[in-house]
């Protein structure tokens, strides 16, 4: 159950901002979105999963404690913000604590701590909490400006499970490439 619930969990973070359209294929070891500006080399250890929109690439972790985490990685249009800080403000920093998130009215803010907002090569990275279906998420959030795009990469795990993954979604990011 609580591996269905963290899929549906992204899904719906997906669907908020999402277009809906169709992936292409998932048995690449590197994938290239060329429309959005980036490529990442897929780890053997992710299972992708079809997400049904091709602004949308991600997939599974290996199970810990028999619970499976997920990564996302999900491109906006420039236009769809005033800039990175509104898109910054919209997933990070303009959440309030016990409300609604910017980016879901299915999530909860339950704060993060600022020294975990990071400036990174191309925008920012911050460890947060979200409440959703009476439980606790511990998120890793990586907001990115591509030449074309805004990237907005969740990794979300519960708290049995970030300490373990957390490794593998650096891993990940190691393998992004943005123009």
């Amino acid at each position: 159950m609580k591996k269905l619930l963290l899929i549906f969990f992204l899904l719906i973070i997906v669907q908020t901002f999402g277009q809906n359209q169709k992936i292409d294929s998932t048995e690449v070891s590197t994938y290239n979105d060329y429309a959005n500006a980036y490529s990442v080399e897929k780890p053997s250890w992710l299972s992708v999963m079809e997400s049904g929109n091709t602004n949308v690439w991600g997939g599974v972790m290996p199970a810990v404690h028999e619970i499976k985490n997920a990564i996302m990685i999900t491109a906006f249009e420039k236009g769809k913000f005033k800039d990175f800080e509104d898109f910054e403000r919209i997933y990070i920093t303009g959440n309030k604590f016990g409300q609604e998130t910017l980016f879901s009215k299915n999530h909860i803010f339950y704060g993060r701590n600022e020294k975990d907002l990071k400036n990174i090569e191309h925008g920012v990275s911050s460890k947060l909490y979200l409440f959703f279906k009476n439980k606790i998420y511990h998120c890793q959030f990586v907001l990115l400006e591509t030449s074309k795009s805004f990237l907005f990469i969740n990794f979300t795990s519960t708290p049995e499970t970030y300490e373990e993954n957390i490794a593998k979604f650096n891993e990940f990011l190691k393998g992004l490439k943005v123009e």
